[in-house]
């Protein structure tokens, strides 16, 4: 399963697409329409069924005038090493040109880890005369979203790491930003709980200090806390049950396998070992590893 770090600042994409032009703009010197249409378009890239390309997301951007595709952005997600990324994403450009009759593509990685960002940054050499990808890299070094920046890039900043919230004015600043972003509260509750698990402890309660002085964003936060708290307690019961039904059924897990449960906070890993339990014939069957 991704990461936060992985999915955080792609769940902000996903929320507003048009973060990728404000990214683009801020990081590259691409020729964009002045007035741009830009929508989500499907992740899948494939063309033959043995195969699948999958993005983490992909933007369109069309004339507004014209309704024309003129650029296409994969945006990738990178929080780990994957040598096979140098072979799929030279296929991510090509096939999304070809998919989506867009003119012309761009791959946008997303790294929140500054070493991890200097691997991706490097030079992809497809063989082909001419036919080289220079991947374009957002890192914490270079992420924009400083005062003064619009609502969403001091957001996509905030998740980046590259802003200081155990400083009090960026926590401010980033606070304000969430509320000021005019998402609706489903949306900002969302962004409010990926900043809360992002965040250090002292950066967290400096945070909840600051809701007092924004009541505009105290619902949201208080609401992300509560709600943060209530799935933690359904993840517990639901362990819990689990370890009642492998006793009742007399199924010994050893003692690696009951803290694997336990110590769990994921509740479809939780619920698949309940599931499991109720008609296993061995403790192995419950715990094998997930095909």
């Amino acid at each position: 399963m991704p990461s936060l770090t992985h999915e955080a600042p792609i769940e902000l994409i996903r929320q507003h697409p048009e973060l990728a032009v404000d990214l683009l703009r801020s990081v590259t010197d691409i020729e964009l329409p002045g007035q741009p249409s830009v929508t989500l378009s499907a992740t899948d890239m494939s063309e033959v069924i043995p195969k699948q390309y999958l993005a983490d997301v992909v933007v369109v951007i069309s004339d507004a005038a014209t309704g024309r595709p003129v650029l296409s952005v994969i945006i990738e997600s990178q929080v780990r090493e994957d040598e096979t990324k140098q072979y799929s994403w030279p296929v991510y450009v090509a096939s999304t040109r070809r998919v989506r009759r867009c003119p012309a593509a761009v791959l946008l990685v997303i790294c929140p880890d500054p070493g991890e960002a200097v691997k991706c940054a490097r030079v992809i050499r497809t063989g082909h005369p001419g036919f080289d990808l220079a991947p374009i890299v957002i890192s914490p070094q270079n992420a924009p979203g400083g005062d003064g920046t619009a609502p969403w890039l001091t957001v996509f900043a905030a998740c980046m790491g590259a802003i200081d919230l155990e400083d009090k004015a960026n926590a401010y600043h980033v606070l304000s930003a969430i509320n000021n972003t005019r998402a609706g509260i489903a949306d900002r509750r969302r962004m409010t709980m990926i900043i809360l698990n992002l965040a250090s402890e002292a950066a967290r309660t400096i945070l909840q200090e600051m809701t007092m002085a924004l009541p505009e964003v105290r619902n949201a936060f208080i609401e992300g806390i509560e709600e943060r708290a209530a799935a933690a307690a359904v993840v517990k019961s639901k362990a819990e049950d689990v370890l009642k039904v492998l006793n009742a059924r007399h199924l010994a897990p050893t003692d690696d396998q009951r803290k694997q449960v336990t110590d769990c906070t994921d509740l479809t890993q939780v619920t698949r070992w309940f599931d499991r339990a109720l008609t296993a014939a061995t403790i192995a069957e419950v715990f094998q590893a997930d095909p």
